[in-house]
């Protein structure tokens, strides 16, 4: 009788001498393929050329794309590269660099800037506003515009395409200039230059009668492909019926760029300086001879008129002119003193803080915000002290001669009329224009 596991084994060892056997045959008939003396053949090394685009080595492709992005409050141009999505170290240098450039650095919040960066993050080019939209303002708008190409970097500066739409208004008095604008969602600025233009015709804090009625007609202007909402530009026309007294005004170019305010039978309205350098303030002290200073306690002249207003308040010049001095000077604290023709000065003291791009030598235009109202230097609290001055003497700004301008010649008439027609035409259909209550 035979043990299983010998009979296991017998079994197994036979397969495996059966499996050697078979690799030795195939071992043996593989080798009889090939002569003895036949060499083995030449190697032969073969070099082709392959298309690798670099686009493709690096990631990179002709593809850009445009981005628009909002200008916050404390930007850097680091933060404002980073948020286009842009990571180019030699636009930021060259930037840096080119004194046209370095007005991309100014960065106003608000303001939009549009880039074209490609796919590894350059800026191809990228635009950028600077100056105002407004048409009162000495800096007019300007866009700059920085291209990337072979050789570097271009920057190019020129006027600002702009979009002027014609809008209409009708206001109610109920208590106040303002509050009547606000209740018929006409812009406050709108309210600030009617103020301005019919100064010497109505005190807007003591003549305006319940039932007072406003038509006017204004621009809003915007930058062409801009994300920046519209701003407020000049009132064109506008009638206000004051207490039974018609007032009338029409802004007219005269040429050259030259313009003011005339009544719609020609006569200009035009003051060569403002009377009220702050909008819708009150005089905390007038002009004095003599008049007890609040902190050094001891009488002395009182040079200027002081308008209280809450800080902030926007402080405008009261005429063309160029300032002359722009920081800090002992009682006064913060001060502009601004040039004008005729040998006039004009001084703005105890300010919170200056416009923007403002520094000595600076051309500003009437009406154009210099300042905001502070209480800096030897001040009691907020307001503006304002000086007028007549070859370095001072005089009392809301009682001097203010003159006028010269009157329209025929030629300049003829133009006149035609467009005070055309522009009273549009005023008078805002007459039976019904307007709700806000009382």
């Amino acid at each position: 009788m035979s043990h299983p596991f010998r009979s296991r084994f017998s079994k197994v060892a036979t397969a495996v001498a059966v499996t050697t056997a078979l690799a030795a045959v195939t071992a043996l008939a593989t080798a009889s393929l090939r002569h003895p003396e036949e060499s083995s053949p030449a190697l032969q090394t073969v070099i082709d050329s392959l298309a690798v685009t670099s686009p493709a080595l690096h990631g990179e492709s002709d593809e850009t794309f445009v981005r628009t992005e909002r200008i916050r409050r404390g930007e850097t141009l680091a933060s404002l590269l980073d948020r286009l999505g842009a990571a180019d170290p030699d636009f930021h240098k060259y930037v840096a660099s080119n004194p046209l450039a370095r007005k991309l650095l100014q960065l106003p919040s608000g303001r939009t800037v549009t880039a074209d960066i490609d796919s590894v993050g350059r800026v191809r080019s990228l635009q950028y506003r600077f100056g105002s939209l407004d048409p009162n303002s000495a800096q007019p708008a300007r866009r700059l515009t920085i291209e990337r190409h072979d050789e570097g970097f271009h920057v190019t500066e020129e006027p600002v395409p702009i979009e002027r739409q014609v809008a209409m208004g009708v206001a109610e008095i109920q208590s106040t200039l303002f509050a009547a604008i606000d209740a018929s969602g006409i812009p406050d600025a709108v309210a600030s230059q009617i103020a301005d233009i019919l100064e010497d015709k109505v005190d807007f804090t003591r003549d305006l009668r319940r039932g007072d009625r406003l038509r006017v007609l204004y621009e809003m202007i915007r930058e062409s492909d801009s994300l920046d909402p519209p701003v407020v530009g000049r009132v064109l026309a506008l009638e206000f019926d004051n207490d039974r007294t018609r007032h009338e005004a029409i802004w007219f170019d005269r040429g050259g760029g030259q313009g003011e305010y005339f009544a719609f039978d020609g006569r200009s309205l035009k003051r060569s300086f403002l009377r009220q350098p702050v909008e819708f303030s009150r005089i905390s002290s007038g002009f004095q001879p003599a008049r007890m200073h609040p902190i050094l306690k001891y009488t002395r002249e009182h040079k200027g008129v002081d308008f209280a207003a809450p800080i902030g308040t926007k402080v405008r010049s009261s005429g063309d002119g160029v300032i002359e001095f722009i920081g800090q000077q002992r009682g006064y604290g913060n001060v502009i003193v601004v040039r004008h023709r005729n040998d006039i000065t004009t001084l703005y003291a105890h300010l919170h803080g200056f416009a923007s791009d403002l520094s000595v030598g600076t051309h500003v235009a009437q009406g154009e915000v210099i300042g905001y109202v502070g209480a800096t230097g030897m001040a009691t609290g907020p307001h503006l002290h304002y000086e007028f001055m007549i070859g370095g003497e001072n005089v009392n700004p809301l009682t001097v001669a203010m003159p006028g301008s010269a009157p329209l010649d025929k030629s300049e008439m003829k133009r006149f009329t035609a467009q005070a027609d055309g522009l009273r035409t549009r005023l008078a259909q805002l007459e039976g224009v019904k307007l709700a209550r806000f009382e």
